[in-house]
């Protein structure tokens, strides 16, 4: 139509040509407008297509479509895991990098302890009676023994001990430790080396030394549990327990063996380690010259040493001792090496008439210079007790002071009989028997004094009978009189300290007890002195010291009838301004004169000659 007006315009021939161009123009557009056109509408179709069901496009572009959401969200979920992944990896190598590197170390790192890092226990000039000596130690792990045969051979040469014993340790612990008894060798440098898979050599301080003094005082630790088991280990185990220990690290392959060039490092206990010291009232010159004199005499008992002033105990000596380091034999033992005799309780004897005379003298009962008959017995009752003393059977009239320096048993029965029973053990208890008087030893014994109606006075005027006591509780009695009347209870623990020394706490001391008139203790004194002079405690004199008082006691225990089983001494130097409380207990001594006054002298002589106070 557009076609047919345009052929119908009149035109010239130029007009003609022009006509063509504009109409090839013309043309031209309209295609150009045309065909958008024809695509719209062939998309229209298409979609029409697509959205006949059935039909092939349609399932073929809807698969295209649903695989191309499908793709998507996996994408989504793939970015997901892999941000994630990333915090993970982040969390684990970067923010707890540290934590699980050490962890990874530790669990291929051998521990084996090798200071408890307990407390050390000083005598009361600060030398210490614990930890005092560093030796060389091997350390054998039985787990990471590579040949078991090499190393017990090495370690017996190394440390001088038997192979059947090296053996025998190793096969019944997690970590064997030997001590060794030599001196450097080449088996010892060998070992240091690393040249034996499982075993080191370590410097250890020893909490127990071979040397060691004050045992029973001490006590020991459990090897497991390292806990006080006796003594004052046990007492202040709150105080001087570790809040860890020391030990040498170890790095080990997956079989267990330990990587050598890596070496060993000592690893430092966590947190603050020690609680706390102690130091003691003991003197270590004190304390080794009374275990020496008992050592060189070769006797069983106890020796003990108190400060008169202030009831300080000086030294505690109990014989037979004890390996600290190895206490299982003597737990299945038959012996009594355990038994710190210095509180433990024994038939007393005649150093009871001391408590006899003092409730005599006190209460007023007796006049000192009064006379007595003795003719070698007393008939109490329907018993008649002999006197070793005076064994006629004339009358020999002898006063108080003369009858306690020959301990005649007649006399005292009839000065005991006067003072009455009740009167007599309520002095006793007074004066210290029959009670625990020391609460930092767990194993102290209270003793036993009767009741008036349990004992007739004969056996009680003499000390026989039921009557038990202790060494430290006949320390303390000696030490009031010698103190004026003044009674101080025993103190063995001065006070808490630090690693450094430092004075953190003084223990709390009880009160003086003035438990005799000061004339009395004064005439209780020079009967003590006569005892050293004239009666039967002169093998315990001391003029050339400044003299001593004192008392000796041959204790039948009526296990067997007539037996004299304990020899005592007790008493205190020097006579005219006392320092020391001395009591001298021999178990099966047989005679208190013939066996622990001599060793009462011994002591007491080098205690006022060797130490300054």
């Amino acid at each position: 139509m557009i076609q047919t007006e345009v052929n119908n315009l009149p035109q010239s021939d130029n007009t003609k040509i022009e006509g063509g161009f504009v109409m090839a123009g013309i043309m031209k557009f309209l295609r150009k407008k045309a065909v958008p056109e024809c695509r719209k509408e062939e998309e229209n179709r298409s979609m029409e297509l697509l959205t006949l069901p059935g039909t092939r496009l349609y399932r073929k572009n809807n698969y295209i479509l649903i695989h191309k959401k499908r793709l998507q969200v996996i994408g989504l979920l793939f970015i997901a895991a892999c941000g994630l992944l990333l915090c993970r990896l982040f969390y684990i190598q970067v923010y707890m990098g540290k934590h699980y590197s050490e962890r990874a170390v530790r669990q291929r790192m051998v521990h084996i302890p090798i200071s408890s890092n307990r407390g050390i226990i000083y005598d009361r000039n600060m030398i210490p009676i614990t930890d005092r000596e560093v030796k060389k130690v091997v350390i054998a792990y039985p787990d990471y023994v590579y040949d078991k045969k090499t190393a017990v051979e090495t370690i017996s040469k190394a440390c001088g001990i038997k192979m059947e014993d090296v053996e025998k340790k190793m096969g019944s612990a997690d970590t064997a430790e030997f001590i060794c008894e030599t001196e450097q060798n080449e088996y010892l440098s060998l070992i240091e080396s690393g040249r034996i898979r499982g075993v080191i050599a370590v410097e250890k301080r020893l909490r127990y030394a071979d040397d060691n003094i004050a045992r029973h005082v001490v006590g020991y630790i459990g090897k497991t549990d390292k806990t006080g088991q006796m003594g004052i280990e046990k007492s202040m185990n709150s105080y001087l327990e570790s809040r860890g220990s020391d030990s040498i690290a170890a790095v080990v392959d997956s079989g267990k063996n330990i990587i050598r060039g890596l070496g060993f490092r000592k690893v430092e206990a966590a947190g603050d380690g020690v609680s706390y010291s102690l130091k003691l009232t003991l003197d270590y010159h004190i304390q080794n010259i009374i275990e020496t004199a008992m050592e060189k005499n070769d006797v069983e008992g106890s020796i003990v040493v108190m400060d008169v002033k202030n009831g300080d105990i000086l030294g505690m000596a109990s014989k037979p001792d004890f390996d600290q380091g190895n206490v299982d034999k003597y737990l299945k033992s038959s012996g009594n090496e355990l038994i710190n005799k210095s509180i433990w309780q024994f038939d007393l004897g005649s150093i009871f008439k001391t408590v006899v005379a003092a409730a005599a003298i006190e209460g007023g009962y007796v006049n000192p210079e009064e006379k007595y008959k003795c003719r070698g017995y007393a008939d109490v009752g329907s018993s008649r007790i002999k006197c070793s003393t005076h064994k006629t059977h004339e009358d020999i009239e002898i006063n108080m002071k003369e009858a306690f320096a020959l301990s005649c048993n007649s006399t005292f029965i009839q000065i005991g009989t006067a003072t009455g029973a009740e009167n007599i053990l309520k002095m006793a208890g007074r004066l210290g028997l029959g009670q625990k008087l020391c609460f930092t030893i767990p194993e102290e014994k209270a003793g036993y004094i009767p009741e008036a109606f349990e004992d007739g006075i004969g056996n009680i005027s003499i000390g026989q009978g039921k009557i038990q006591v202790t060494p430290l509780q006949v320390t303390c009695m000696m030490a009031a009189i010698a103190n004026n009347g003044i009674r101080n209870d025993p103190q063995i623990i001065d006070s808490l300290i630090t690693e450094k020394g430092l004075t953190v706490k003084k223990l709390e001391r009880s009160r003086p007890q003035i438990v005799l008139n000061p004339i009395t203790s004064k005439l209780l004194k020079d009967m003590l002195h006569e005892v050293t002079v004239t009666g039967t405690g002169k093998q315990a004199n001391m003029d050339e010291y400044g003299g001593c008082c004192g008392k000796t006691s041959s204790a039948q225990t009526g296990i067997k009838e007539g037996e004299v089983v304990h020899g005592w001494f007790a008493g205190f130097i020097p006579y005219e301004k006392p320092k020391y409380a001395i009591t001298v207990f021999i178990y099966n001594g047989q005679s208190g004169g013939g066996a622990a006054a001599p060793l009462f002298k011994e002591a007491a002589s080098k205690i006022l000659t060797a130490v300054k106070r």
